[in-house]
């Protein structure tokens, strides 16, 4: 196998197991050199509402005034930080719309979820006109096949992608969203699923929606921070 970044060899390691029990060989999807060029975020080390690295675990500023501002804030993890390597890897998988490169993070992704232990996921959804042109919804290629519950929509079939907008811009971005179904969020733990975290704007617009509907507990997660 081929790493999905850089195309070189992955070199296949076989244990005494694996040739003894004939057991599938688990490949790794990209190679040694291009996985270290991801840097992992320590939640230790980690502001506990939007997962940015730091050398405490007290609420950096940005939580602190989206805490001043809803009277609560974001339990928010994220796996990496959004370096040159993931800024890279987004624009092919997210913007170019390689969907192969789901691979890359999928696996890790997904057992981080199941760790959480929710009784619904639901992920941030993309616009029907960013569905037509990129033909499939980057955090629900992450997920893979883990049960999700679409319960988040857009109000409007396009808008400005949040990519294209200052800081400034995003922050003051209306509410997006519509929840479709109330009465499946109350009194569940609800996972809401994004693939990066910027400035927390859409993940509070979502989380609103779900905290009004009375979920009984909301954290979020992302691959990048």
């Amino acid at each position: 196998m081929n790493c999905l970044l850089c195309n070189a060899p992955i070199p296949v390691r076989l244990t005494l197991r694996d040739l003894l029990m004939l057991c599938p060989v688990e490949q790794a999807p990209v190679c040694e050199q291009c996985r270290a060029g991801f840097a992992p975020i320590d939640p230790e080390h980690s502001c506990p509402g939007c997962g940015r690295p730091q050398r405490d675990s007290r609420l950096c500023n940005d939580c602190a005034s989206w805490k001043k501002q809803y009277g609560w804030h974001l339990r928010h993890q994220a796996l990496y930080r959004y370096n040159d390597a993931m800024k890279a890897y987004m624009q092919r998988y997210k913007f170019a719309g390689d969907y192969r490169l789901r691979q890359v993070f999928g696996a890790e992704f997904q057992r981080r979820v199941r760790q959480l232990h929710p009784d619904l996921v639901v992920p941030v959804p993309v616009t029907a006109t960013t569905m037509a042109t990129r033909g499939f919804n980057q955090v629900q290629g992450l997920l893979g096949d883990l049960a999700t519950t679409p319960l988040l929509s857009h109000r409007a079939a396009d808008k400005v992608a949040q990519s294209h907008k200052t800081r400034q811009q995003r922050l003051k971005t209306p509410q997006p969203f519509v929840l479709t179904d109330p009465a499946a969020v109350r009194d569940r733990r609800i996972l809401l699923v994004d693939d990066i975290y910027t400035t927390g704007r859409t993940l509070y617009h979502a989380a609103v929606l779900l905290k009004a509907a009375h979920c009984r507990e909301l954290v979020s997660l992302s691959l990048a921070r």
